[in-house]
């Protein structure tokens, strides 16, 4: 009996994509920090009426609003499963130009409060560039060319101002930003080497996890996935068709040959399948001697059955396993959609039900058949 498809199947999507959605994950540090710069910048320009100052203030203000602006419409954009590398890499250089833009205006504003004679708001100063240098790296850590960026724009320019003057307090002060700025820097760099192993590591076990351990065609899984994309493939190429297909005489091989022939023969009957696949074609191993064609591009049952035809033709052809000639008999069914995806597992049913038809129409299959290769073949 034909087991049905996985009907929920996650998305996968690209690990840059997953990276860059991070960035849109949480706004509420953005937000915390967009609120405190506000704050102390009104306080600093009130109290100094410095030119300067207020004009930062004013620019780093709408800045911050950019980027808060960017991280709550594109928090939707990034929950998509459809976001593609394209679609991410336009979204993290939006992100990135916002981020990089704020952290540089507000380094330059820490840098002109710091040298005002408002000595009761240097401490707020000071604490706010800690505080933001701590939260870019928490949030954009994924990132590190953002969150590198961002930090070195927001603390060089204090700690420069801070080191410059002849106070001894102020330079244990900037010392104390510089070292935070090395350790955040180092800590970013050693995360951003993790993740990339980590990266690798998930690719490689996705797609393991997709692909059939014996034939390394696709797996029940991966064709569900190909089918629930069939939609759009057929719009574009005139609709889809399913070719579900079994061996005859398979059994008989295990049985004469042992299961190791049996193994290389399947591996064989995939390979055929895999060369013979057209461009948008999917094709799969169920499980056992069951396999599974989805044709792009099927707009009439001519077409359907030529293919059908093409495999038949190509999976009888004898095979050579442990030095003899095998061969074995195909029974395959079609199934079409033309429209829309419909129900992958009705489509898969439909064509074992034109498989099994094929078997009853027919007399008994041949069973494989043995001959010793020739020693001049």
């Amino acid at each position: 009996m034909l087991a049905a498809l996985p009907e929920h199947i996650p998305e996968q999507r690209d690990p840059y994509a997953e990276r860059v959605a991070s960035l849109f994950a949480t706004r509420m540090p953005a937000t915390i920090m967009s609120a405190l710069f506000l704050l102390v910048a009104a306080l600093v320009s009130l109290r100094s009426h410095d030119g300067v100052v207020v004009m930062l203030s004013f620019t780093g203000t709408g800045a911050s609003g950019w980027r808060l602006a960017l991280l709550y419409r594109g928090r939707a954009r990034c929950a998509s499963a459809a976001l593609t590398r394209l679609d991410a890499r336009a979204l993290e250089r939006r992100f990135g130009a916002s981020y990089l833009a704020f952290a540089a205006l507000f380094g330059c504003f820490a840098a002109r409060a710091l040298v005002l004679p408002v000595p009761s708001l240097h401490l707020a100063v000071a604490v706010l560039v800690v505080g933001y240098a701590a939260g870019a790296v928490a949030t954009t850590a994924l990132r590190p060319f953002i969150a590198g960026g961002s930090v070195l724009l927001a603390v060089l320019p204090p700690a420069w101002i801070l080191g410059a003057g002849a106070d001894a307090d102020r330079a244990v002060a900037a010392l104390c930003l510089v070292a935070l700025l090395a350790g955040g820097l180092r800590s970013l760099a050693k995360r951003h080497i993790a993740q990339e192993r980590q990266s690798v590591t998930s690719t490689a076990i996705a797609a393991l996890a997709r692909r059939d351990h014996l034939t390394g065609l696709m797996n029940r899984f991966a064709l569900a996935e190909a089918i629930a994309d069939s939609e759009r493939i057929g719009a574009r190429a005139g609709g889809y068709a399913l070719h579900y297909l079994d061996l005859d005489g398979f059994k008989q091989v295990n049985d004469q040959l042992g299961h190791a022939a049996g193994d290389a023969l399947l591996c064989a009957v995939g390979e055929r399948l895999a060369l013979s696949a057209a461009r948008g074609d999917a094709v799969a191993r169920l499980g056992g001697d069951e396999f599974v064609v989805m044709q792009a591009g099927a707009p009439s049952p001519d077409i359907i059955s030529a293919r059908a035809n093409d495999i038949v033709l190509r999976l009888s052809a004898p095979y050579f396993v442990n030095e003899q000639a095998v061969s074995v008999g195909v029974s395959l069914g079609s199934s079409r959609l033309s429209r829309c995806a419909g129900e992958m597992n009705l489509l898969l049913e439909e064509a074992d039900a034109a498989l099994r038809r094929q078997k009853l129409a027919r007399p008994a299959p041949a069973w494989a058949r043995r001959t010793r290769r020739s020693a001049h073949a």
